[in-house]
């Protein structure tokens, strides 16, 4: 891990546009399907650290038959799934496609929002009556995103005749990489586990996913235990003790326990809502997922028309389970060696109902995760968890006793959503102050807190950021004006902001949040391992060149050069 994030070479984020395209030589010859496949939180060392232990029709086949991009880094700060997502999708960073967070506080509304939902639809099917006028009840839309997407792009080429069909666990997963008009866009409820869209798409289910549904799939492991899937190896060398000091008793509320075996039961004595908590927070979730790969590719005919098709499929699984247990976890360990059994099916799936050879394939994931604190410090590491709500009371003092006129009781911070501080503005007007000099003044005050790295604000993001400022430019490309908070903060490697005493999360401009695979396998591709500079987001150039189409309209990158052999 260390020797791999030492090897880790820092770049200009602003020199990545340039990286050069493929050339017209350079031609890749025109598939009929396009598969994008996003696995939520797979760190880039995964794959090298664990490589001997995966098996050889797996990540094994798409390295060794594929391209495989060892420097692969996301050039933004705000490492989450929707941006993550979004920028798989559209080519382009979110402070041009506008989803910089899962949530932000939109100021005309005044509540915070979030990026792939609006009261304007509902979902489909609906919820239960308990959860009806919830947030529960929006439903997925992919209005918020303001970049088009690859699925954009082939619909304009092909008049529309070319089918997208995107797929995910997660309602976000789903709604960024399907655009605006998918055939088919489906996510995982985590309280039913029953695949559900929106209105935005449809008023009723497909057939063949209602069917899904009456199956019941995802009660199969209802009961069980989730154990280690190999018995043949010691997990504790490859990852480290089965308790180890940080780690959490499961995803969010899941009732999963600390060590293996894992209960599949949510504690209830039959399939209910805890018990699809669990199920999502588990490997298992991606198994699931993938049955409902193969009923879309059947029953949209997949790679089977004239005009090119898109399948997306995002595989959230491995997300809550790194949340929990963080990256040097057993359970981690088991979550990768899972996925690469979902990848070698995949293939399987898409060989029989496709074609070998008649499919182009890019696989990816939208972010890393920071190791847990506790583990950081173990090693030695300057470490730690700054408790948000600290920091926010805090801040708040800070502004009152500094600027404040008069005790008027008013709030000088409006919101605060992660790592972005939204100032009130009527605070600011009621004691005459102009909105710089206080940002700067905050800034100035966090940068003297523990595990604080870098504060940017508004004012400076808003303008030129100076080149020799990685960090900097990297915020600049995770910000929206419109949407993204006045001050900015940017912890320390291997910090965390969080009041959570147990688990991880990722969000960073670190090597170990940006850092994720890119694969590319399919006809005429390159084989072989490469370790020039590219993003993430070549995944749309990567294909749309694939299909022979034009790359989405924002796209910052072009495919890599000496990607396909000339025909």
């Amino acid at each position: 891990m260390l020797r791999r994030f030492a090897a880790f070479v820092v770049f200009v984020v602003l020199v990545l546009p340039l990286v050069p395209s493929a050339t017209a030589a350079d031609a890749a010859p025109p598939v009929k399907l396009a598969v994008l496949v996003v696995f939520d939180q797979l760190r880039d060392d995964y794959l090298t650290r664990w490589n001997d232990l995966l098996g050889d029709d797996g990540f094994h086949r798409l390295e060794k038959d594929g391209a495989w991009f060892q420097n692969c880094n996301y050039p933004y700060a705000g490492t989450v799934t929707s941006a993550g997502h979004a920028s798989l999708a559209t080519g382009c960073s979110p402070c041009k496609h506008g989803v910089f967070n899962n949530d932000w506080y939109d100021r005309d509304e005044g509540k915070p929002v979030y990026c792939a939902t609006s009261a304007k639809w509902q979902r489909v099917p609906p919820p239960a009556a308990e959860a009806k006028n919830t947030k529960k009840n929006q439903g997925g839309t992919p209005e918020r995103l303001l970049a088009p997407t690859l699925a954009d792009a082939i619909k304009e080429a092909t008049g529309g005749k070319g089918r997208v069909v995107s797929l995910s666990s997660k309602d976000r997963g789903a709604v960024f990489t399907g655009g605006k008009k998918p055939d088919a866009c489906y996510w995982l409820d985590g309280e039913t586990g029953q695949a559900v869209t929106s209105t935005y798409y449809r008023d009723h289910l497909d057939d063949w996913v209602e069917a899904f549904n009456q199956e019941k799939r995802a009660d199969r492991w209802f009961g069980k235990d989730w154990t280690r899937l190999r018995t043949d190896i010691d997990y504790e060398k490859y990852s480290g003790p089965d308790d180890a000091p940080g780690e959490s008793l499961g995803y969010s509320n899941a009732l999963q326990g600390r060590t293996f075996p894992h209960p599949m039961d949510g504690g209830l004595k039959q399939p209910g809502k805890s018990y699809y908590e669990v199920l999502y927070a588990s490997p298992f979730s991606n198994e699931l997922l993938l049955d409902l790969v193969e009923r879309a590719v059947d029953a949209q005919q997949l790679g089977s028309h004239e005009t090119p098709d898109l399948l997306c499929v995002s595989f959230s699984g491995t997300d809550p389970v790194g949340h929990a247990w963080g990256p040097d976890s057993q359970e981690v360990l088991d979550g990768v060696l899972r996925a690469d059994l979902i990848v070698k099916r995949l293939l399987e799936q898409l060989d029989a109902k496709v074609g070998k050879g008649r499919y182009v394939l890019v696989l990816s994931a939208d972010h890393g995760v920071c190791p847990l604190p506790e583990a950081s410090v173990k090693q030695g590491r300057d470490a730690g968890r700054i408790p948000a709500t600290a920091l926010k009371t805090g801040a708040e003092d800070f502004l009152q006793k500094t600027f404040a006129k008069k005790d008027d009781g008013d709030q000088a911070i409006e919101k605060v959503v992660d790592q972005y501080i939204y100032l009130n503005r009527a605070w600011l007007k009621g004691h005459d102050l102009e909105q710089p000099r206080v940002e700067e003044a905050l800034a100035k005050w966090l940068t003297e807190q523990r595990g604080v790295q870098a504060v940017y604000t508004r004012t400076a993001l808003t303008k030129e950021i100076p080149s020799d400022d990685v960090i900097g430019q990297k915020v600049k490309r995770s910000y929206y004006p419109e949407r993204s908070g006045d001050v900015v903060i940017v912890p320390k490697p291997y910090y965390l902001i969080t009041d959570r005493l147990t688990g991880t999360t990722h969000g960073s401009p670190h090597p170990y949040d940006t850092l994720v695979p890119l694969l590319v396998y399919g006809p005429g591709v390159r084989a072989g391992v490469r370790d020039d500079a590219v993003t993430p987001q070549a995944a749309a150039p990567i294909l749309a060149k694939a299909l022979g189409v034009k790359p989405p309209a924002d796209a910052e990158c072009g495919a890599p050069e000496k990607l396909f052999v000339a025909p």
